[in-house]
């Protein structure tokens, strides 16, 4: 299959042994001091677009329902945490493999991801076909698996992939053109007001090909991602609640995207760490030190199947302690924390009930990691890869390479390019 763990051999017969360059360290703001900001008439454009856009898109979109949105609801302080109903889960997964359009196969991954094939036709248009004829197919496939991987059609560039997947895929309602136009006037004011206030990679660029929806990240290194759901500092994540990626350039060296299955890590923790969590949400703290707008749950229940997922988000210092986990279990010893932070530097736990703040111990986060990356799969790119992801029982992670990579990624109306 597309996705490979750490122990299976390689190709060669043999464990993958890669002899890779020293780090190549970027330029670090340390996490600790606070970040100089440069005013500039581009951030006040910016900053005036973005509100009146905001208040137009609102109109458009009426009252949300936040979380709601998100096919999440928060687990209960007092909620139980057994009763995981697997039995019930894998008749079900059954029933809908049985059920697969005989113009596909279908197949499992390394662990708990699914793969599609072409039976008889691989092009970009009947894939798009399929998709949107079978969007609800695809999408009761994705609640049951939080992972699927379409391999073997041909869809070469960023605009072929934004053209063959199904917005309704990553978003709940088709606005229309009128729509489109307001959030991409949104995604663009966001990503040029806060690339620098949120210390964002600086390679990461916007580039209005393919429909205007793309974005182009840095050159992957020993750098990685920690886990983490996209836009999760945002009560409504901006309501991706399913997201895609797609592999345009397969990467030379290595270069996978990690995925993590958070209901499996949920279940792996211990009682202490599995109460903590569940009774209290993440109060991120920005670039200065200052909380975010937002109260995040740590875990959440999944509506489509009321698991007990947890909410990540490993970026500043649960990044640095990402790596050091991913170091141990995945067994690579080059890997180094992202050295940019994504809008947030550190956290602490708020108690649901009585509002008490503390600290989330070393041990304590240690442990959390472990148990995400000992759930987790590695998904070892091809190119016209396309792979699908809830995006809150499923985390991802971008991993260490070298060469030249290009993988496309989409939301709900946004489309990232990632090289």
């Amino acid at each position: 299959g597309g996705f490979r763990k750490k122990s299976e051999p390689t190709m060669g017969g043999g464990r993958l042994v890669v002899p890779l360059a020293p780090p190549q360290r970027r330029h670090r703001p340390s996490p600790w001091t606070r970040v100089s900001h440069r005013s500039s008439f581009l951030h006040l454009v910016a900053l005036a677009t973005l509100c009146a856009s905001t208040l137009a898109l609102c109109a458009l979109l009426g009252t949300t329902s936040g979380p709601t949105r998100l096919g999440q609801r928060v687990v209960s302080a007092r909620a139980g945490v057994g009763g995981s109903g697997a039995a019930v889960r894998a008749g079900y997964l059954e029933k809908l493999v049985d059920a697969a359009p005989s113009t596909v196969k279908v197949s499992p991954g390394s662990k708990f991801s699914v793969i599609i094939e072409p039976r008889v036709d691989s092009g970009r248009e009947f894939l798009g076909r399929f998709l949107s004829e079978n969007e609800d197919w695809v999408r009761n496939l994705l609640q049951s698996k939080g992972a699927v991987l379409i391999r073997g059609f041909d869809v070469p560039t960023a605009k072929d992939f934004n053209n063959v997947l199904p917005m309704q895929l990553g978003s709940d309602t088709k606005k229309g053109l009128l729509f489109d136009i307001i959030y991409k006037t949104i995604i663009a004011s966001v990503f040029t007001l806060f690339r620098d206030l949120g210390n964002i990679d600086p390679g990461r660029r916007m580039d209005m090909g393919a429909g205007g929806r793309i974005q182009v990240l840095a050159p992957p290194s020993d750098c990685i991602q920690g886990p983490h759901q996209e836009s999760l500092t945002l009560a409504t994540r901006l309501s991706q609640r399913y997201i895609a990626f797609h592999c345009e350039t397969q990467p030379q060296t290595r270069g996978e995207t990690a995925i993590f299955d958070t209901h499996a890590a949920y279940e792996d923790l211990d009682d202490d760490l599995r109460r903590l969590l569940t009774t209290h949400c993440w109060n991120f703290r920005d670039v200065n030190g200052k909380p975010t707008n937002d109260l995040i749950p740590c875990v959440v229940a999944h509506d489509d199947h009321q698991k007990p997922c947890i909410q990540v988000y490993a970026f500043g210092e649960m990044g640095e302690m990402a790596a050091e986990v991913a170091r141990e279990v995945l067994d690579r010893d080059n890997l180094q924390p992202d050295p940019y932070l994504y809008g947030v530097t550190s956290f602490t736990l708020r108690n649901k009930e009585t509002g008490a703040e503390r600290e989330m111990t070393m041990d304590e986060r240690r442990r959390l990691m472990k148990a995400l990356y000992k759930s987790s799969e590695l998904c070892a790119w091809r190119k016209n890869d396309i792979l699908l992801l809830d995006n809150v029982s499923v985390a991802h992670g971008r991993m260490d390479g070298r060469g030249p990579r290009k993988i496309n990624f989409c939301g709900p109306c946004v489309c990232v390019c990632a090289s």
